[in-house]
């Protein structure tokens, strides 16, 4: 992280260069129709410690945090880069003029030249609890298609077996991408269907586990791999794709677009709700702008009330009732027509259906 610099501290609201994320410029256009509120009993300072997350410390001076774009005094560099938040840091509050800066503090960057980035005593942190979503980051859980044309297949394992586990050695072709070393293997199970028009939005993948290239792919020799963490044995037929590195995961939140309309298609591993910490996919995604970060609102659909009228007539009139909010979700992966979210905060059961809109 590098040091800050007061002559690039600038208010992030009134930021309009195009080196500005689009993220920060449409969570601002989407919250400013409201005014900004303080939470209840907000401090005046706050000292970062090991284990907040970006959604903790805009919480403690919010009442709602992924509006952080509006008030955060960030210069473009840290904006650009989400990791600028470190243990040791102190948070400060001007109320005066509604926005939120920081120092370098104690876990603060030793400089070593010009040409290499400083390392902090302490990681930066997350945006949200990653330990709750870290394996959904790294498993493909899914894929656009039934049959992808960019995955690798399994066509043997060693000593003609016919399944195989850590450390054992299995045979590859098509590997899409070359040079790549760790590969993660699946194999494509249920469909997700929009729960509006019942389009097939893709597939949610069964990970097998992780293998790594021990001999490279020389067609028309296929490549070796050996095998390592398993959560089901390995078979014949198997695909694979690119391992995926959570590591660099850092999306900050902020407001979802004001004109998302989307719903819950599914909750992860078959259930029939879910509920804080739980994991979603939502019928909307990049097609429909829809980004790692994203924060949406969970909305009940109450439907109609039928009603007969304060004399109790024959006629009933089917009157409309207002979408119950009950609860946010925060978007970490994101595909063509579909996303995967967590839910950060719930009052009801998370149910297929259910709206996730602006928050």
């Amino acid at each position: 992280m590098k040091r800050f610099s007061s002559a690039l501290i600038v208010a992030l609201a009134a930021v309009t260069s195009c080196a500005v994320p689009v993220f920060a410029q449409s969570a601002a256009r989407s919250a400013s129709s409201e005014a900004l509120q303080l939470a209840d009993n907000a401090p005046d300072s706050y000292t970062v410690v090991k284990g907040d997350t970006l959604w903790d410390i805009s919480g403690r001076f919010l009442k709602s945090p992924w509006r952080w774009p509006e008030v955060w005094k960030l210069n473009t560099e840290q904006i650009r880069n989400p990791h600028w938040i470190y243990p040791g840091q102190v948070v400060y509050l001007d109320r005066k003029n509604m926005t939120l800066s920081l120092t370098p503090g104690n876990g603060g960057t030793v400089k070593l030249s010009p040409q290499i980035h400083s390392t902090p005593a302490l990681g930066p942190i997350a945006s949200v609890p990653l330990q709750n979503i870290q394996q959904f980051l790294v498993e493909p859980l899914f894929t656009e298609s039934e049959n992808p044309a960019d995955a690798g297949t399994v066509i043997g394992i060693q000593e003609n077996r016919v399944m195989a586990g850590t450390d054992e050695t299995i045979f590859a072709r098509n590997l899409s991408v070359p040079n790549q070393v760790a590969w993660s293997v699946f194999r494509p199970g249920t469909p997700i269907k929009d729960p509006l028009s019942n389009e097939v939005l893709g597939y949610e993948a069964i990970y097998a586990g992780q293998a790594r290239v021990r001999t490279p792919e020389r067609p028309p020799v296929a490549a070796a791999l050996s095998v390592g963490r398993v959560k089901h044995e390995v078979s014949v037929g198997d695909r694979l794709l690119p391992a995926v590195d959570a590591s660099n995961f850092a999306y900050v939140p902020h407001a979802a677009p004001a004109d998302i309309q989307a719903r819950i298609a599914s909750i992860y591993g078959g259930l029939d709700e879910t509920g804080v910490n739980g994991v979603v996919t939502i019928n909307a995604g990049r097609n429909q702008g829809i980004e790692p970060g994203h924060v949406a609102a969970l909305y009940r659909v109450l439907g109609n009330a039928s009603y007969r009228g304060p004399d109790g007539g024959q006629k009933v009139q089917e009157i409309p009732l207002p979408d119950e909010r009950y609860g946010l979700l925060f978007v970490f992966r994101v595909f063509s027509k579909l996303s995967y979210a967590y839910v950060l905060e719930s009052t009801r059961p998370v149910r297929v259906g259910d709206k996730a809109l602006a928050p």
